[in-house]
């Protein structure tokens, strides 16, 4: 059951986990039906997981989370908007984790109690487990336990374990003037420790650049082999929803691999110009545009479309090239055109802001 799930996954290469890096708490959600999920998200699920069966789907800032049932485990796959897979999280019983797991607790926590146990797989291929302890009685937080495959802790948001042993043997040993004296100083302790360890993070998505898909990245890799890269590619989510991967082939010229995250596949690529080899035709449109006026071309980008790509009239559009200039203003800044022209170098129009966070700002 469990034990095959985990074996499908850990074959991953199990890095060190970017440990507390994405939330795992079902909080600020909504239920929404399947057919208001994106078609990205359902297409993402449907490859991570061979077999499953959703039971809810629920949105929350920024997410989805499907709760599901796979290999006969029930648990929550979370996704972002766009249709990124981020992690997934199932529930576990203490028995079925590592031995290290539960010794460590037992070991270093008295007077505390074990609220869940989880084994989470992430995008990245880090699986690990977590486990949430808080102390018995009333008011207490709950505390974070990350725990590798094995079963060695990694991170933790829980109070020194010294501390949490001395202070639970002065509870139970109220007449020790010695351990008294040593808990007055722990206590002291205890304070400065809690002011520098890590608070549990809170239900949010962090504000991480998104990665494309596996499929995407399997298309680009199959197109552009690492062998032919001196660079990239680096990956970036443009507005419009597509994905770009910039590279530069061993040659030194720079492009730009464009995919639809729908479909995921190759859109369209672009041939970004050195300065020699700027059209001459969109220079002379530009020197009338901008007489008189200083300027200057960051970047010129020849886009064609992919053989298979059609547009909305079935037919595959031309190129057309992709142009951005810019103005020293008097406060030091710079003042950004950005325009597009057709295949026979004709300006087609303006646009308003940089396509992704890599390109001119």
């Amino acid at each position: 059951m469990r034990q095959n799930l985990k074996t499908a996954h850990i074959m991953k290469k199990l890095l060190l986990v970017t440990l507390l890096a994405m939330p795992f708490v079902l909080s600020a959600q909504t239920k929404v039906k399947e057919t208001a999920v994106p078609k990205s998200v359902l297409i993402t699920l449907s490859k991570t997981y061979e077999s499953y069966k959703v039971k809810t789907w629920y949105q929350a800032p920024g997410q989805y989370i499907a709760e599901f049932v796979t290999d006969g485990q029930e648990g929550h796959c979370y996704f972002t908007a766009s249709g990124e897979w981020q992690y997934s999280s199932f529930p576990i019983a203490l028995n079925e984790c590592p031995t290290l797991m539960n010794d460590y607790f037992v070991n270093n926590y008295p007077g505390y109690r074990i609220k869940s146990t989880a084994y989470v797989e992430e995008m990245s291929g880090d699986n690990y487990y977590r486990m949430i302890i808080i102390k018995k009685g009333v008011g207490a937080e709950d505390c974070e336990l990350i725990f590798d495959t094995r079963g060695k802790l990694q991170k933790s948001t829980a109070p020194d374990p010294d501390v949490v042993k001395r202070d639970y043997y002065t509870h139970e040993n109220p007449n020790d003037e010695s351990v008294r004296e040593q808990a007055a100083q722990d206590k002291s302790r205890a304070n400065r420790y809690a002011k520098r360890r890590e608070a549990p993070k809170p239900d949010v998505v962090e504000n991480e650049r998104p990665e494309p898909s596996d499929a995407i990245k399997a298309n680009f890799n199959k197109r552009y082999p690492a062998a032919r890269l001196a660079a990239g590619p680096d990956w970036y989510l443009r507005a419009n929803g597509e994905f770009v991967g910039y590279y530069m082939n061993n040659q030194k010229n720079r492009f730009e691999a464009v995919y639809n995250t729908e479909t995921e596949t190759l859109t369209k690529t672009g041939k970004v110009l050195a300065k020699e080899r700027y059209t001459s035709a969109i220079i002379k449109y530009l020197n009338e545009k901008f007489k008189g006026e200083k300027y200057t071309i960051e970047k010129m980008v020849v886009y064609e479309f992919d053989a298979k790509y059609r547009g909305a009239d079935g037919k595959k559009p031309k190129p057309y090239t992709y142009v951005v200039v810019s103005q020293k203003q008097k406060n030091g800044t710079k003042k950004f055109t950005r325009m597009e022209f057709d295949n026979s170098y004709k300006f087609m129009g303006l646009l308003a802001q940089p396509l992704d966070e890599k390109d001119v700002q």
